[in-house]
């Protein structure tokens, strides 16, 4: 019996071990999340495409922490830019479709583009600085009317528990869809 408690508290304490080096481990793998910003009252020319966008940054971490370890976004950066612009379309209810890949698509507005940079970083110990820019294309009929490269930066204090530096890259990706929704409406 005092052998089975023995291997009992050894692995309880193990156990107990691993999780607090869990719990200190760095978090580098960041979340990217989005939440809409769209505007009801903007109105929709026709139907539209929003292809999958490609990731063209030179880099394809998100930066690095204050500790000097690489941030890695959790999911693909082409289609977390790519999602957030069709769900803001689909917000305003016009018509749209996301395709991964160009097919024949008639006399749809077409929407793609390329991730040119997005990056996350640390301001000082409770600060954190985003930025995102993205180029968009719209297409009719085979020909590009519009490309326009669009930009923000967010920066804000993280307050642990409250908000997070996702949030932040968020906010900056909120920024960028605001003048690309704009600008596929209009164009």
């Amino acid at each position: 019996m005092n052998t089975m408690i023995r291997k009992i508290c050894f692995c309880l304490v193990a156990f107990l071990g691993a999780a607090v080096l869990a719990g200190c481990a760095a978090n580098t793998v960041v979340p990217l999340n989005y939440s809409l910003v769209a505007s009801p009252g903007q109105a929709c020319r026709g139907p539209m495409t929003v292809l999958k966008f490609k990731d063209a940054r030179e880099q394809r971490s998100l930066g690095r922490d204050a500790d000097g370890n690489l941030l890695r976004p959790a999911t693909d950066v082409a289609d977390w830019v790519g999602w957030s612009l069709y769900e803001e379309l689909s917000a305003l209810s016009c018509p749209v479709e996301y395709h991964g890949i160009r097919k024949d698509e008639g006399a749809r507005t077409i929407l793609s583009g390329e991730v040119v940079d997005v990056r996350l970083m640390p301001m000082g110990k409770t600060v954190w600085k985003a930025k995102v820019s993205v180029l968009l294309n719209v297409e009719r009929e085979g020909k590009v009317i519009v490309a326009r490269t669009f930009s923000a930066e967010r920066e804000k204090p993280i307050i642990f528990g409250v908000s997070s530096r996702e949030e932040v890259l968020t906010e900056a990706l909120q920024g960028v869809m605001e003048q690309m929704v704009s600008m596929a409406l209009t164009s």
